[in-house]
């Protein structure tokens, strides 16, 4: 598989794009961390860093947007000075992985309990309950806003989305990018109360019939449990990037 993570759909407005970073200011979605961020294609050095700290600080405070967010780039070892700067600096350090998985490594699984169905008007309300609850962690005005920029946008997104159901409940759901050439999921969650009881198992099966030959592909939190289940089911490391994010600017 020649996959990297320039295969992994970014959301966003690109605002400024050359030889080394991209920059993504999105004022629509001020509070999206990942629509408005700065993404290196070379390491700065430490003082252009600081540089373009003062920079993105200034965009971002004019469009309402309350953090910083800088991304560096594929397969890069920050050093023990650069931890410490960015620790200094009052940033919390993140460690992205990319995984894929070619679709004919997984085993079919189903069950009658449940029913997995894409999106539509008719459950689109269904998949905004379950994902208010995966949202919440960020803060009341990133759940409003990032639902109404979903329903706003529904007919128009470049997503796909899948809903599961569990005894005619909704359990889970599945956000997945399809391009000619990969499908990646872009984010998958399972209700608490419905984890274990093979509603996740159902929806990959799902996905690996969508994805026909091709790789499936998505990002997991280094430091996340989350990334031991995928391994389980046969998915493969591909690369990694850190990525650092300051809240409350």
């Amino acid at each position: 598989m020649n996959i990297s993570l320039n295969d992994i759909f970014q959301p966003g407005d690109i605002y400024d794009n050359d030889w080394y970073k991209s920059i993504y200011l999105t004022p629509t979605t001020p509070l999206v961390f990942d629509a408005n961020k700065w993404v290196y294609k070379q390491m700065p050095s430490i003082y252009q860093w600081k540089m373009d700290i003062a920079t993105q600080t200034h965009m971002h405070k004019q469009q309402n947007s309350n953090h910083l967010t800088f991304t560096f780039p594929e397969n890069v070892e920050l050093d023990q000075q650069w931890i410490a700067l960015i620790n200094n600096e009052q940033f919390e350090l993140g460690l992205m992985e990319l995984y894929a998985i070619e679709p004919q490594q997984f085993k079919g699984h189903a069950d009658d309990e449940v029913k997995v169905a894409f999106v539509d008007e008719t459950t689109l309300e269904d998949y905004i309950s379950v994902y208010r609850q995966f949202a919440a962690p960020y803060g009341e005005g990133y759940v409003e806003e990032s639902t109404r920029m979903i329903k706003n946008h529904f007919n128009d997104d470049a997503k796909t989305r899948l809903i599961a159901y569990k005894h005619g409940q909704p359990a889970g759901i599945l956000d997945l990018i399809v391009t000619e050439d990969t499908v990646e999921i872009d984010g998958f969650g399972v209700l608490e109360c419905y984890q274990r009881q093979g509603v996740g198992s159902v929806m990959q099966s799902i996905v690996a019939k969508l994805a026909n030959r091709r790789p499936i592909i998505l990002i997991a939190d280094g430091e996340d449990s989350a990334k031991d289940m995928y391994v389980k089911q046969g998915y493969v490391y591909i690369s990694f990037c850190y990525h650092i994010v300051k809240e409350h600017i």
